[in-house]
């Protein structure tokens, strides 16, 4: 058993969106063999009074503040090094002084770190004791900038972005040369991570599903659905502009074959503008604790996204809930999903909005769809296996570190 010290960007549990269900997971894969430290921030919409399961599964918990949510002054301080200092502003948004110092005390206790999430690995800039570091990489973070810098709407705006994602990418690449062991969601992301740092040893760990508490709805005689479902906070830019360019080119084409069709928008949807002749059409439910009901209610499950990086949490729970998804090759990326078979794949409006219209249209096909989808998550992306698979990383990580190794026995 190795000690860990678990550093987490906001509070793993309760796991209301992607980033947390993936750190809860790898937090109780590593629990469950590892005696383990949790040092986590806590954001705005974090719940501290339901984290008994998340106190429970730690040996210690500490848990501050993101200075930059605490005062309008701290943003902009921030703000201000991500444009003239060496770091990216992300880096300088998750800069404590607090945390280091906590983190500082904590190393030379434990025999591991994980950093779960890049910016995090400045928490580690006033340790003396240097301890091997597992680094999860959420996303390949400088290309979803690059990404983003390249269909920025404005001249200024392109600039000030290409400028972090460089800033960025030598972040990113002197954390991921620091790390002993990386873990990436997809084998697209591991190559680009090589590249960075080929010396560096980068393992897939996939973003996988709750098969049990995410189920197909039993077979029933119930009208056949019109419903299109979406889910996914707006406040991250692809789900923003994946759901833009769906009601701007796609779902009017769909209204046109289907006159009594809704859209359904499950999370934040702070900054989406949905057309004036569109809005009797969609509906907005923001959080939901439960996606159950909605998700099993629709017909199709849509992943419109056209940039991202990592892999979909959205698209998996489709799969577990077999539902027929219709997705962009990016909205799949990292996930093994079987064109034609197991989703229906499509990159612009025309080829997205016949491919929804058509499972509508057949609800026979729709099942087919959804129930090889439903077996793919069964087989391949089980929370359960992929925790096991990170608990042997850990082992080999560990086995490379000489002074880690249990003594050997007494013979």
């Amino acid at each position: 058993m190795a000690r860990v010290l678990f550093l987490s960007a906001r509070l793993p549990y309760p796991p209301r969106e992607g980033h947390q269900l993936r750190t809860w997971h790898m937090l109780r894969g590593v629990a469950a063999a590892h005696e383990v430290s949790l040092v986590s921030f806590v954001r705005d919409d974090d719940v501290p009074d339901e984290c008994a399961s998340l106190r429970s599964l730690v040996a210690h918990f500490d848990s501050f503040a993101i200075p930059a949510q605490q005062s309008s002054a701290a943003l902009l301080g921030a703000a201000a090094r991500g444009i003239v200092g060496a770091r990216p502003f992300v880096a300088e948004k998750y800069s404590s002084k607090a945390m280091r110092v906590r983190v500082a005390e904590l190393i030379a206790r434990v025999d591991l770190v994980h950093v779960d999430l890049l910016p995090l690995m400045s928490a580690l800039d006033d340790c003396t004791t240097r301890r091997p570091i597992v680094l999860d990489a959420h996303n390949v973070e400088h290309q979803l900038l690059e990404q983003r810098a390249q269909r920025a709407p404005g001249a200024l705006q392109r600039t000030l972005l290409r400028g972090q994602a460089a800033k960025l990418k030598r972040y990113e690449r002197a954390a991921v040369q620091r790390a002993a062991q990386v873990l990436a969601c997809s084998r697209d992301d591991a190559d680009q991570l090589s590249r960075l740092a080929p010396e560096t040893s980068i393992s897939v760990v996939p973003n996988g599903v709750d098969v049990d508490r995410c189920r197909p709805r039993p077979v029933c005689s119930d009208p056949v659905s019109r419903q299109l479902v979406f889910v996914g906070q707006m406040g991250w830019f692809p789900n923003r502009e994946g759901v833009q360019w769906f009601l701007g080119e796609i779902f009017p084409r769909i209204v046109e074959c289907l006159s009594d069709v809704e859209f359904v928008v499950v999370g934040k949807a702070e900054g989406l503008h949905i057309p004036a002749a569109l809005r009797d059409r969609v509906r907005l439910m923001g959080f939901v604790p439960d996606l159950s009901a909605i998700v099993q209610d629709a017909a199709v499950y849509v992943v419109p996204l056209r940039s991202g990086s990592g892999t979909r949490l959205k698209v998996l729970e489709a799969m577990a809930f077999g539902k027929a998804i219709v997705t962009t090759a990016i909205g799949a990326e990292g996930i093994d999903l079987v064109p034609g078979e197991e989703a229906v794949f499509a990159n612009d409006a025309g080829g997205f909005a016949r491919a929804v219209v058509a499972l509508i249209e057949n609800p026979e096909a729709a099942a087919r769809l959804g129930a090889a989808a439903r077996a793919r998550a069964e087989a391949q992306y089980d929370w359960r296996g992929i925790e096991a698979t990170l608990r042997d990383i850990y082992v080999r990580t560990v086995d490379r570190q000489p002074s880690l190794r249990a003594p050997a026995r007494q013979r």
